[in-house]
């Protein structure tokens, strides 16, 4: 039965890392498409300030898809999630999400939200840090 399970997974893990190679890919080509369309549109060299945030928004999470499959590769090669790996991945998608907003529209509240997510991951990556720092001293 556990063989069945590992290889479950591994088909599994296969499956979704397949998909999201596609889904970078779609990514990729779209973050192109639409700084080729923002440059064709532009008359001067003057660049729109929101377009911009819109090509960052989408290049960050072309990023975090990039990051994603790291986590999976390293799942299948060695069967342990790595933490370090998910606290960055978390924190790039997090900054993602500070990049695309808007703060004329977003509420104090979501920016205390925002803020304290970026306090825990930090200190989460403060902790994996050392935590990998006394496995190695031990070593």
């Amino acid at each position: 039965m556990d063989k069945l399970a590992g290889l479950f997974e591994r088909g599994v893990v296969g499956l979704l890392m397949v998909l999201l190679m596609a889904t970078i890919a779609f990514g990729t080509a779209l973050v192109a498409w639409s700084l080729v369309d923002d440059l064709r549109s532009v008359r001067e060299f003057a660049a729109e300030p929101k377009a911009l945030f819109d090509v960052f928004g989408l290049f960050v999470a072309v990023l975090v898809g990039v990051e994603l499959l790291k986590i999976l590769r390293h799942l299948l090669a060695s069967h342990e999630v790595n933490t370090a790996l998910i606290v960055q991945t978390a924190l790039m998608a997090l900054c993602n999400k500070v990049i695309t907003l808007n703060l004329y529209e977003t509420s104090w509240t979501t920016l205390v939200g925002v803020a304290s997510l970026i306090l825990a991951l930090a200190a989460a990556m403060a902790a994996v840090g050392r935590m990998q720092d006394s496995e190695h001293s031990r070593k």
